[in-house]
C-alpha cells in the first residue's frame, strides 16, 4: 500500500506539472493537411527505422519508442493472463493486478514527464498526447476499482476486461500515430536524449518501488 501510494503521489504531482506547462505553452491546433503530412513523414521514419534494424542506433538501448513498445508488449501479455483467469484464480488475480499496477505506474509516468512534454510544443502532436493523459486517467481509474474488488467478485472479471479494451486501444493510438509523429518531429539526437532520460526515470521509479 505505501508503493501504491507514493507512485500515485508522483504521478498526481507530474500530472500538475504538466497541466501548469499545457497552460502556459498552448499551442494552435494543426490543420488535418499538416497532421497527414506529419503522419506521412513518420510512417516512412518507421519504415526506414524497420529497414535499418540491424544497424546500432536502431539496436541502441536508448531508443524511447523501442523502451515504450517493449513494455507494451508486456502489458498485453498480462491482460490476456488476466482475462483468463476465473473467480477461483484468486491468488493469480492479485498477483498479476499487483504487477500490472507497478508497471503501468512506471510506464505512464516516463511517457508524462518526458515524452508527453517533449510533444506537446509540437501542433502535430498536441491532440493525441493531450487524448493520453487522459486516457491514463481513465486506466488509473479502472485500476484503482480494480483493487476495491474481491478477486472472486463476479463484477471483477468484466471490470478487467473493460481496463483490457482501454490499454489496448491506447497502446494502438499511441504506436499508430502518436510514435510516428515522435519520429517525424524529433530529431534522432532528442529521441536519443529522451530515451536515456526515460530509461535513467525508469530504472529509479523501479529501484524505490522495491524498497
Amino acid at each position: 500500500m505505501v508503493v501504491k501510494r507514493k507512485a500515485a503521489k508522483r504521478k498526481t504531482a507530474a500530472r500538475a506539472a504538466a497541466s501548469r506547462s499545457r497552460s502556459r505553452k498552448a499551442a494552435p491546433r494543426p490543420s488535418r493537411l499538416s497532421a497527414a503530412a506529419t503522419l506521412v513523414r513518420g510512417v516512412a521514419a518507421g519504415a526506414a527505422a524497420a529497414i535499418a534494424s540491424r544497424l546500432p542506433w536502431a539496436k541502441h538501448e536508448h531508443d524511447p519508442i523501442v523502451l515504450l513498445e517493449t513494455d507494451h508488449r508486456r502489458f498485453e501479455a498480462l491482460l490476456k493472463q488476466g482475462e483468463e483467469t476465473t473467480e477461483r484464480g484468486v491468488k493469480r488475480r492479485t498477483q498479476l493486478l499487483e504487477t500490472l499496477t507497478a508497471t503501468l505506474n512506471v510506464h505512464e509516468l516516463i511517457e508524462e514527464k518526458i515524452l508527453y512534454p517533449a510533444l506537446e510544443p509540437h501542433a502535430q502532436a498536441r491532440e493525441i498526447v493531450l487524448e493520453g493523459y487522459q486516457e491514463h486517467h481513465v486506466a488509473d481509474l479502472v485500476l484503482k476499482e480494480l483493487h476495491a474488488l474481491a478477486r472472486g467478485d463476479e463484477q471483477w472479471g468484466a471490470k478487467f476486461k473493460v481496463l483490457k479494451e482501454n490499454i489496448e486501444h491506447h497502446i494502438k493510438e499511441e504506436e499508430r500515430e502518436m510514435f510516428r509523429i515522435a519520429r517525424a518531429v524529433l530529431s534522432r539526437d532528442e529521441l536519443s536524449d529522451l530515451g536515456v532520460r526515460m530509461k535513467a526515470l525508469k530504472t529509479e521509479l523501479e529501484r524505490s518501488s522495491r524498497r
